[in-house]
């Protein structure tokens, strides 16, 4: 018999990590807090929960750096594509509408 600890207590000790987070995120959220602040900080938790998931559960931590740059790149694209992109047009359309 192995003595060695359970293949899996690495990936529970990360749940558990991820959850903490994620309360955190919740119970912060209910806070009156400035909502740039509040926003920072849950962009902040984001962050480190995507980090967390990417390199321990999609086991990049393992792997060489091409292939790490090569899907972060591709994260980093994706989200400008998703986010940043809509988010100034929403502003436009908001500055045009308060404007007019």
């Amino acid at each position: 018999m192995s003595t060695d600890a359970h293949p899996y207590r690495g990936y529970w000790i990360l749940w558990l990590i991820l959850l903490a987070v994620t309360v955190i995120m919740i119970l912060i959220e209910g806070a009156n807090l400035p909502l740039g602040l509040l926003a920072a900080i849950l962009l902040v938790g984001s962050a480190i929960k995507a980090t967390l998931i990417i390199f321990y559960y999609m086991h990049l931590k393992f792997e060489h750096m091409s292939l790490i740059l090569t899907v972060l790149v591709g994260l980093f694209v994706t989200a400008i594509l998703m986010f940043v992109l809509p988010a100034i047009d929403g502003y436009h359309v908001l500055a045009n509408k308060l404007t007019s």
